[in-house]
């Protein structure tokens, strides 16, 4: 139960730093368009600060996961990209993200959906290699996230699987 209310906490606290415009129902979402700040050729960077785990709510700096994206000039807003956690003391997961971004009518908000390959197979094959013990391996992950950005180039992003086990707060920066 404490979970839960942690949760609404949570959500409730994401409403107010990503505020939506005042809109018709209809004019909520654009499916079709990119997003004002995640136009074609950007690319983000961004860095987890501070992973909050909802197990036993942990607050964990380290390992940093940071994550790129980049959105090629493709008539529907796709984009692909990178993730790596930091070695803390190992190796602990890196992949490719595939995802798509949906337009809020807000030009510094960008809503994303992403699918996430764990290169896991490869992280054990050098862990064995170097004697270490190898850890399981998630190959698939559906996420979903929300920036919002102050200016043109730093914000703050929010991203948590479909599973709630973690939301992630992060630092985003948009590099062009």
């Amino acid at each position: 139960m404490k979970t839960f209310k942690f949760l609404q906490a949570i959500i409730f606290s994401a409403l107010f730093f990503f505020p939506l415009p005042e809109l018709s129902a209809l004019d909520v979402i654009n499916l079709w368009r990119h997003p004002e700040v995640a136009d074609k050729n950007a690319v983000f960077v961004d860095i987890g600060i501070a992973p909050i785990v909802f197990d036993n709510l942990e607050f964990k700096v380290l390992p940093l996961e940071i994550r790129l994206d980049y959105l090629p000039p493709l008539p529907l807003p796709f984009f692909i990209g990178a993730f790596l956690k930091t070695p803390n003391p190992n190796l602990n997961s890196f992949g490719l993200r595939i995802g798509y971004h949906f337009d809020l009518y807000d030009p510094y908000t960008d809503l994303y959906f992403v699918y996430s390959f764990d290169f896991g197979f490869v992280r054990n094959d050098i862990l064995i290699e170097y004697n270490d013990t190898p850890v399981p391996i998630n190959y698939y992950d559906f996420r979903f996230g929300i920036r919002r950005f102050f200016g043109s180039w730093f914000g703050i992003a929010l991203e948590t699987g479909f599973k709630f086990e973690s939301i992630v707060v992060m630092l985003s920066i948009k590099i062009n």
